[in-house]
């Protein structure tokens, strides 16, 4: 089982841990209190970098670095959920051409409300498409993004959507369209 994911216990099949747990329900409790925590810190203490893949490696560093001994490595597996995300060793070039790309956009400053909610969601499912990350790919990424809005003068409050939908239309992003996720976006967009 764990000869195919280096990130595994091979004896548990649990994600490797600082802990040493090798319980799943264990490991998901202390990852939870863990990582919501770092997420809570974040919302009141900027994370300084340039909105690049290292700023993003940053991020999940500061968010899983107390539980995952591989925090802020890009993951070195292939990996699905509902749909497959970026093969990894696509992450790095795609994710480099990506955030230049936003760096050209000026990270979306400045930009009034409806251009705001496109680039945004466009990026947004774009870093979702890569899930760089072997674990807390979504966890990372919502702070991340909640960051660059704020410095762009908007709100983007993720944390009051309804999960489900929420998903569903990430996954739909990766399939067909961002439709449902910049309608998601919009309700609960802001200026800061």
């Amino acid at each position: 089982m764990s000869s195919e994911d280096p990130y595994l216990d091979p004896v548990s099949g649990v994600l490797r841990n600082t802990l040493g747990l090798t319980d799943q329900q264990e490991c998901d409790y202390a990852e939870a209190r863990l990582s919501t925590m770092r997420v809570e810190q974040l919302a009141l203490a900027p994370l300084p970098g340039l909105y690049d893949l290292a700023h993003l490696q940053a991020f999940h560093r500061r968010i899983f670095g107390d539980f995952y001994p591989w925090a802020g490595e890009v993951r070195r597996v292939n990996i699905a959920r509902s749909a497959t995300f970026a093969a990894w060793r696509q992450i790095e070039p795609y994710a480099h051409w990506l955030f230049d790309e936003l760096k050209k956009e000026r990270y979306l400053r400045d930009l009034e409300r409806d251009p705001f909610l496109d680039r945004f969601t466009h990026y947004f499912a774009e870093v979702n498409a890569i899930h760089p990350f072997r674990e807390g790919n979504g966890r990372t990424q919502r702070a991340f993004f909640r960051q660059l809005a704020r410095e762009a003068g908007w709100r983007v409050a993720v944390h009051s959507l309804d999960r489900t939908a929420f998903v569903e239309a990430c996954r739909e992003s990766m399939s067909s369209s961002n439709e449902s996720l910049r309608d998601l976006f919009d309700a609960v967009l802001s200026p800061a």
